[in-house]
């Protein structure tokens, strides 16, 4: 039985919703799961800290070949009073010289095309806040979205390399209609959105890898965490 004080302990933080994965496991469709477009795939496998994988082809890799994680289910929404906080630890290296495309974030109805094909980018219309790598460049991007209206910040802070990357995204709502987006990539401001969030719908958080080029290009996620105010 739990003593009343232990209940105490674990109703602290009882105002917020949220979760912390480390992928020490993966089962699909519970808390997870994949878009696999091109016979690609999404797994954990052996190794400290727990490591996700997600490799957008099989062996016959080819351009806009794509892959993605999300949460099973659509379980942040911007609202007015309900700030968000979402943040992953990610590395890739380029297969081909700058081709990676890569997101991660928050974004509805994630499935294939959440990274449009041609190195575009997320996709033209959703509900969301991203990171994001596009195929000929080597630097993140962020973007924040309601439908068609969409702003984008390409920063200087260079994407991928040998070691993990944290990417924090932070929403704060300022009044019914508008909030503030700000991105940091290791801790570093790297962008700041004043946006209108009215008519947006509930996202899933997502990670996602897709080819630019005839190169396996693959996507390690060390954790992925987002939580709100309830």
């Amino acid at each position: 039985m739990t003593k009343l004080i232990d209940l105490l302990d674990q109703l602290n933080h009882r105002r917020t919703f949220g979760f912390m994965d480390d992928f020490d496991s993966y089962t699909d469709a519970e808390r997870w799961t994949k878009v696999l477009a091109n016979s690609g795939s999404a797994s954990v496998s052996d190794g400290a800290g727990g490591i996700l994988t997600i490799a957008p082809s099989d062996n016959t890799p080819a351009a806009n070949d794509e892959s993605y994680v999300h949460t099973t289910n659509a379980l942040f929404q911007f609202a007015a009073n309900k700030p968000l906080l979402f943040e992953a630890a990610v590395q890739f290296t380029e297969a081909d010289t700058n081709n990676a495309n890569i997101v991660v974030g928050l974004m509805d109805g994630v499935a294939a095309g959440a990274l449009a094909d041609g190195n575009a980018g997320p996709k033209s219309s959703y509900s969301g806040m991203v990171f994001f790598k596009n195929g000929g460049t080597t630097v993140w991007s962020c973007q924040t979205s309601v439908g068609g209206t969409q702003s984008t910040t390409v920063t200087s802070k260079p994407a991928g390399g040998a070691k993990y990357q944290t990417l924090t995204g932070q929403w704060q709502p300022i009044s019914g209609t508008q909030a503030e987006a700000a991105f940091f990539i290791d801790g570093l401001l790297v962008a700041r959105q004043l946006f209108t969030f009215t008519g947006a719908v509930a996202m899933q958080l997502c990670a996602g890898v897709k080819n630019g080029g005839a190169n396996m290009e693959t996507l390690d996620v060390d954790y992925l965490a987002a939580y709100q105010l309830r």
